[in-house]
């Protein structure tokens, strides 16, 4: 349990800020977890069209990566919940983090092993 009424106002008004929810897209999984390269796999999530849900206007981008640099992922198909995807060949072995990107806003990061 936080306590933040003894910490005061400004710490309260900071903890609240740090849990809002700025509308960008929200991964739920990817499957499978792990995968070799150019293999397809699936992530679920919400908001993956942006906060509109106009997938026809929505700037999406995917990347593989904990720390740059990154490498996008080819999307081969996506909707406001789904978007099938192919581990790119240039995708480095071992454990990595998927992040779905839509105008500008990132999704939370889910963890993905690249296989050998």
């Amino acid at each position: 349990m936080i306590e933040v009424a003894r910490a005061g106002g400004f710490a309260a008004a900071a903890l609240l800020a740090a849990c809002t929810d700025d509308g960008g897209p929200r991964l739920s999984a990817v499957m499978p977890p792990a995968a070799r390269r150019a293999d397809p796999i699936t992530i679920s999530g919400v908001r993956m069209c942006g906060r509109d849900g106009d997938c026809a206007n929505a700037a999406g981008e995917v990347d593989l990566g904990r720390e740059p640099p990154l490498v996008r992922v080819p999307v081969a198909a996506y909707s406001d919940t789904i978007a099938q995807l192919v581990v790119p060949t240039t995708a480095p072995i071992g454990a990595t983090a998927v992040v779905f990107t839509v105008n500008e806003r990132a999704s939370n990061a889910l963890d993905f092993e690249v296989l050998p």
